[in-house]
């Protein structure tokens, strides 16, 4: 499966030892690489499709210190899409009011009935970038109808609602960055998700980090939104989880192993 990792502080705080470590898992994820962030208005993206350990530029982004209040980085071991950039995560969609959204995807939409239509919309040829696609048009949706911006707690039940539906027999495990929240999503049994929060920071990522530090399970099946790194909001939960045994079996059936990159 991918790999997520992200950031969201009060402050801007360095992340580049975390990001090192977290690169280094690209061993098993060889499939490429991204990394986000934002320092005020401006948000720098950049991804490449090889081994992040392989990536002499990625190296060189590591070697100046990265400040910011709202990473998201995202290493992949891809199930659907071929290894292009464009299949690379995370992904940045410009909403209507100008909002952009920077979200990173781990799992795979095995019913896709949600997203029909939503493939002819991409650049490349991942349900990731249709999901991030889909998610984005339902606050565009509203916002359209409403004739404003959405506030918080409008984008927050647009994105709950979505985000449950989308869940349903699919694996969901979801960072999504609007430069000042960062809403986070995990549906598996088996934890693939977590959280530690200090002083004014909250780090999430696939798997603990080994930093000594104390990483907690996110809570499963519900959107949780973070501000300032705390805790902003949680929604309620919903019933699609999913067993990692029984998706990885689904995942395997989809196409032969030689088109799953």
């Amino acid at each position: 499966m991918c790999e997520l990792y992200a950031i969201n502080s009060r402050r801007p705080v360095r992340a580049n030892d975390h990001l090192r470590v977290f690169f280094r898992d690209s061993v098993e994820h060889p499939h490429g690489w991204g990394l986000s962030w934002r320092e005020g208005s401006r948000v720098f993206l950049n991804k490449e499709e090889l081994r992040a350990i392989d990536s002499s530029f990625l190296a060189y982004l590591l070697e100046e210190p990265i400040r910011s209040t709202n990473v998201v980085a995202h290493i992949r071991q891809a199930t659907m899409g071929v290894l292009t950039y464009n299949n690379c995560h995370p992904f940045m969609r410009e909403d209507l009011f100008g909002c952009r959204w920077v979200i990173a995807h781990n799992g795979t939409i095995l019913d896709d009935r949600l997203l029909d239509g939503y493939g002819a919309l991409a650049v490349g040829g991942t349900d990731s970038e249709q999901v991030v696609i889909y998610l984005v048009d339902m606050l565009d949706d509203l916002a359209e109808r409403k004739g404003a911006p959405l506030t918080f707690g409008e984008r927050f039940v647009v994105l709950s609602h979505a985000v449950e539906e989308l869940s349903r027999s699919n694996k969901l495990n979801l960072v999504i960055d609007d430069g000042e929240y960062t809403y986070v999503h995990t549906n598996t049994v088996r934890p693939t998700l977590y959280v530690r929060t200090s002083g004014g920071t909250a780090f999430f990522c696939t798997r603990p980090l080994p930093d000594g530090q104390d990483w907690q399970e996110l809570p499963n099946n519900r959107l949780i939104a973070y501000r300032e790194g705390r805790m902003a909001r949680m929604g309620a939960r919903h019933d699609h989880s999913i067993d990692d045994e029984e998706y990885l079996r689904a995942v395997a059936g989809m196409k032969p192993a030689s088109a799953s990159l």
